[in-house]
């Protein structure tokens, strides 16, 4: 019998502690034959050792005591070496933080990112308004799909800060017939994303857009587009008089 293998084995808790995040093979192999190895020893070997395999992250599976804690069960499935269908059974146990670590974790397989994502889609809806917040800002695109219809400023502002969020977002959010004065006010506010001409433009038709951020934003359009919102149809009458006035004062300035 190697060695290794059966010092694993045999092991008390305290020894195992001390050896099971940089072990060997051999050694990982008698760990988990050994009556002793607990699920916070387990837990340990998953998150810290390099040595570990597939096929011994299989074994982990197997055992209904060691996965049994919800902690054991996310280190499974955010582990790159489990195996697909066993970190497939196990995705639709973790909570949305972990889901959303999934959803952004690379190394993992695209089927896998993908199922995160879409339980994240749909689990939305339960998540508390402070859980969402911190969601939108770091939710990947297909995640970010789904926020981007939230009517609530808080999620919509807490989305313009994820990097990954796009002008195709943006003006998807601003073009909505059904986005509040406060999730435009947002968007007319960001420091980044408003100055985008085609946001401007869409948030300055919008008749939600409230009045004071409309007429900021309509000062920073350009003429072509203040002679297109002045003759366009189903524009607010303020916009419409504004890019007037405008366009007159850049045409005859005193």
């Amino acid at each position: 019998m190697d060695a290794l293998y059966d010092a694993g084995r045999t092991a008390p808790p305290r020894v195992l502690a001390l050896e099971l995040d940089r072990a060997p093979l051999s050694y990982l192999e008698g760990a988990l034959a050994n009556p002793l190895l607990d699920p916070g020893l387990v837990l340990l070997i998953l998150q810290k050792n390099r040595s570990l395999t597939g096929p011994l992250i299989s074994r982990i599976g197997r055992n209904r005591a060691w996965l049994k804690p919800y902690e054991v069960k996310a280190a499974v499935v955010l582990h790159p070496r489990t195996p697909r269908a066993l970190a497939m059974n196990l995705v639709p146990f973790l909570w949305w933080r972990d889901l959303a670590r999934v959803a952004d974790q690379a190394s993992l397989s695209p089927p896998l990112r993908r199922a995160a994502e879409r339980l994240l889609s749909i689990r939305i809806q339960e998540l508390a308004l402070g859980e969402r917040v911190a969601l939108a800002r770091v939710a990947t695109r297909g995640v970010i799909g789904v926020l981007r219809r939230a009517n609530d400023p808080m999620v919509i502002r807490a989305l313009l800060q994820n990097p990954r969020l796009v002008e195709e977002d943006a003006l998807a959010i601003a073009a909505g017939t059904a986005a509040s004065p406060g999730v435009l006010r947002a968007l007319a506010e960001d420091p980044r994303l408003s100055l985008r001409p085609a946001l401007q433009k869409a948030l300055v038709q919008n008749p939600a857009t409230p009045p004071a951020a409309a007429l900021h934003l309509l000062q920073r359009l350009s003429t072509q587009s203040l002679r297109e919102l002045a003759h366009a149809p189903h524009v607010p009458t303020l916009v419409k008089v504004a890019a007037f006035r405008t366009l007159e004062a850049r045409t005859h300035p005193d």
